[in-house]
């Protein structure tokens, strides 16, 4: 558990120098009848850009085994351009393999996007995450790390790439602050880059 605070503490620190863009995030998760239903708002900032990204999520997620959950999950996502909200509609399905250790909880995310976006083809996308996120606390902390993988299917190239290194704060009873740091890596352009965002998140 130490080795494992000690690594997220250096890697923090170091993407933490780097100049960073900000997301505002809240979660909602309940379930019902056996169904976890899920929620979440997003708002991103730029110091080049200001306010110029927004989603609003929702969908559901079932059990298939005791360790394998599948959801389905709709988002609507919008980006500013040239003083407009532009529309981008995501339905997307997922599964989910889980994996308990003495140490650690597991998770292995497979994601498919249909992206139907105005001006454009409708384009298929496909983003796999792994997570881990230690079982205890330290100082009232609770590490977590992932990296996620971007494979666009319009043009058969992966694109970006996305390390996620956080913290909870684990001692509120009735909502669970966390904060993160985004290390991300997008192809434009056949070129890589590389940009820093940092993660305010309030979960229910």
């Amino acid at each position: 558990m130490i080795r494992f605070f000690t690594f997220a503490l250096v890697l923090t620190s170091t993407i933490i120098c780097q100049p960073m863009n900000h997301s505002e995030v809240i979660d909602v998760k309940r379930k019902i009848l056996g169904i976890k239903m899920s929620g979440q708002i997003d708002h991103r900032t730029t110091d080049e850009k200001g306010w110029h990204y927004r989603h609003y999520d929702i969908g559901g997620s079932f059990p298939i085994t005791e360790s394998w959950s599948a959801a389905i999950q709709y988002r609507s996502v919008y980006t500013l351009k040239d003083g407009d909200w532009i529309l981008e509609k995501r339905p997307h399905a997922q599964i989910q393999k889980t994996i308990n250790t003495n140490r650690a909880k597991w998770t292995i995310k497979s994601r498919q996007e249909y992206r139907i976006r105005d001006g454009k083809d409708p384009a298929l996308r496909n983003r796999v995450r792994v997570m881990a996120k230690s079982k205890s606390s330290w100082k009232k902390l609770k590490p977590y790390i992932g990296n996620e993988f971007f494979y666009d299917m319009e043009i058969n190239k992966y694109n970006k790439n996305r390390l996620l290194i956080g913290f909870d704060l684990t001692q509120f009873e009735f909502f669970t602050p966390s904060i993160a740091f985004r290390h991300i890596n997008a192809l434009s352009n056949d070129k890589w880059k590389t940009t820093y965002t940092m993660i305010l998140k309030i979960s229910f």
